[in-house]
């Protein structure tokens, strides 16, 4: 065992602020896509989940073997998986051996979520500078060649948005008038924020209260608010700060708070603040959007890299190739979710995609296979079946779909009625849902979703083992929950046995208990699935 583990494929993954990923979401947290050479070029990820044992939560390190992975269909496979400290010695690791198919995923390495965002000083902390390493190690006993190594660093995003805004007429708000604010920014994230304004009537002290009117903004799900309150000087001063802002401005029932700071009635309080009687405030919003960043490194040397992965073509003949690669994946993301590039671009090769002029500089194409896709799909030239909705009939290429799904790979393969037939039927998908489907088939891309077609589009891609498009609903099914929302997602992810969407959402309501238990969707929740809501008071007790 020692012999062979010393030819063992190693992967380090490092990531930066991954603090700010598990306190500010639930959904899990893969790594770029790697090539394991030494083991038949198979390709796999590495994964960070969030789970609850006895009201305890960890969090888990797993190794997935590629959804689009298809040889061999079954390895076998010994690998050690280790939480690593900042000297790279081994805080705690665990080995296993297992056969892996597609989308196989390891047993899990568990550590206390407390244990590891806790930054200690020293050799005993998980998280030196706010950075995680791990580390997996691949070996077996038919690896005939060196392990090698590949590093791979992400960075989780952060992003900072300020919204101005102004109470003209003060005398008004202290007359028990109610005002209405509007915070404005030129961000195309979070442009527009409405706010009713008042002080509580009759109080000679009183907090300023802001019910929240009109939001237009992308809907994010964790967020960090803090308001302000300009003085005559400029000097800011916060009177409000809030970790729970999806509830705030994003549920669709009423929302409102108060300042933590009480405020005179009398003008003369507001004299240190006033410009021309005009009190001016500042909206301040922290969100993790994901991924901002990558970047992948093969080690070992006259490690080829293969033509099914993704490449930055301005740095394939970088000189820094000769002894190992470095390849920044962020500029190839078509969706910010996890560090996944699109499966269209990572079949890109770049012998055929690039051209040369006269004097040999390299130019990129005029259009991009993500492109080309898309017009094949809208031009629906050559299509040699259809899907046929209660409303709507969707031409497609037979190669296409079994090229992104299992499912349709075998109906067009084996013995199924589809084989010979032109039509497939599916009575049970709508029209929108299938659009957006066959979108994601072609061109990786799923257009805007709301709640509801992301459930539907989640319900149809695991129908057809779409592992890419389902993950992705599930991601933005866990970045919009809310307490009208929850209830569903739980039934849904009971229903597809989907561990990590329902861990989710149980984190959801037992982060934010109060208000889910009070909603009328709770109610109804609670007639008609008895032993999920069961299941989750047993938690909300024991986590007491």
């Amino acid at each position: 065992m020692s012999d062979q583990k010393g030819k063992a494929f190693e992967v380090k993954w490092r990531i930066e602020n991954l603090k700010s990923w598990f306190q500010t979401r639930h959904d899990p947290l893969y790594s770029h896509t790697f090539l394991a050479k030494p083991l038949t070029n198979t390709r796999w990820k590495l994964r960070l989940s969030q789970n609850f044992h006895q009201a305890t939560k960890y969090i888990s390190f797993a190794i997935e073997r590629d959804v689009e992975d298809e040889h061999p269909q079954w390895i076998a496979v010994n690998y050690e998986l280790s939480f690593l400290a900042c000297d790279g010695s081994c805080l705690k690791s665990k080995s296993r051996t297992a056969k892996f198919a597609s989308k196989t995923v390891s047993q899990e390495l568990n550590v206390k979520e407390v244990e590891i965002l806790e930054e200690k000083a020293g050799e005993e902390s998980y998280l030196p500078e706010g950075v995680l390493t791990i580390c997996c190690k691949l070996w077996n006993s038919c690896s005939r060649l060196k392990g090698g190594q590949c590093s791979i660093r992400s960075v989780i995003g952060k992003k900072c948005v300020t919204l101005n805004g102004t109470i003209e007429d003060c005398n008004r708000l202290i007359n028990s008038t109610t005002v209405t604010t509007n915070f404005i920014s030129p961000s195309s994230e979070i442009s527009f924020i409405s706010f009713a304004v008042g002080l509580t009537p009759s109080h000679p002290y009183s907090n300023m209260n802001l019910e929240k009117l009109k939001v237009e903004c992308k809907s994010f799900n964790f967020h960090l608010l803090k308001l302000f309150l300009f003085d005559a000087n400029g000097k800011r001063k916060e009177i409000y700060k809030s970790n729970n802002l999806t509830s705030l401005l994003f549920s669709n029932k009423p929302c409102s708070f108060q300042t933590q700071e009480s405020f005179s009635r009398y003008v003369n309080y507001f004299q240190g603040y006033l410009i021309n009687d005009t009190l001016k405030l500042q909206l301040e919003i922290t969100y993790y959007p994901g991924v901002e960043s990558e970047c992948i490194e093969y080690e070992e040397e006259n490690y080829t890299k293969s033509s099914d992965e993704s490449i930055d073509i301005e740095n394939v003949n970088s000189p820094n190739l000769e002894k190992g690669h470095s390849y920044p994946l962020d500029c190839l993301h078509l969706s910010g979710h996890g560090g996944e590039t699109s499966d269209i671009e990572k079949n890109v090769s770049s012998d055929e995609d690039e051209s040369s002029d006269a004097a040999g500089t390299k130019k990129l194409p005029s259009t991009t296979l993500k492109e080309d896709l898309t017009s094949l799909y809208n031009d629906r030239l050559f299509c040699d079946t259809k899907f046929v909705t209660n409303t709507e009939t969707f031409p497609a290429h037979r190669n296409v779909l079994s090229a992104r799904s299992p499912v349709f790979k075998k109906m067009f393969t084996t013995d199924m009625k589809e084989k010979s037939g032109e039509c497939i039927n599916v009575p049970d998908i709508s029209s929108d849902t299938m659009h957006r489907m066959l979108q994601f088939l072609y061109t990786d891309s799923t257009g805007d979703l709301e709640m509801q077609s992301a459930k539907d589009l989640y319900i149809a891609s695991d129908k057809y083992d779409i592992a890419s498009l389902k993950q992705r609903c599930s991601s933005f099914m866990t970045r919009n929950l809310c307490p009208a929302n929850v209830c569903d997602v739980l039934v849904l992810a009971d229903l597809h046995q989907d561990k990590n969407l329902e861990s989710s959402a149980l984190e959801y309501v037992l982060t934010n208990d109060e208000e889910v238990f009070h909603s009328e969707e709770w109610n109804m929740f609670m007639k008609n699935y008895s032993s999920l809501a069961a299941q989750v008071m047993y938690l909300k007790f024991t986590k007491k």
